[in-house]
């Protein structure tokens, strides 16, 4: 019980300035005849929270992004006047392309997370 609370005191505090805290509102999949359907996997998935460092691009905690199996992270563009940020995940099976609208002045940003692989497509809140 303790860790948990360390964990997610820890959490909180790492998020803000050079992080977000984002959850995940929906799960797609791509389908046969190129649109998207809703994943099975939604409702496991959905209300999970994870955070982005907006210095690396690492991607912590949550169940749907396997933060321990990355073998790197970049980010592509800083969240900065009217640019999204975006950040690039190298899996051994698969890479991930996630964005976060930063550039919102206050309150949630909308963020998505797209598996080039698992032809999974995640969006949600970040704050």
């Amino acid at each position: 019980m303790a860790f948990f609370i360390l964990f997610v005191v820890s959490f909180n505090a790492v998020a803000g300035e050079h992080s977000y805290v984002c959850k995940i509102v929906n799960v797609y999949e791509l389908d046969n005849d190129g649109s998207l359907r809703s994943s099975d996997l939604e409702t496991q998935y959905k209300g999970s929270e994870f955070l982005i460092s907006r210095v690396t691009g690492e991607m912590i905690g949550g169940e749907v992004i396997p933060a321990l199996l990355t073998r790197s992270t970049k980010v592509i563009i800083k969240d900065y006047g009217e640019y999204h940020f975006k950040s690039f995940a190298d899996f051994a099976c698969q890479d991930q392309l996630t964005g976060v609208n930063g550039f919102v002045p206050e309150g949630r940003k909308s963020f998505f997370a797209i598996s080039m692989g698992g032809n999974r497509f995640i969006t949600g809140l970040c704050k």
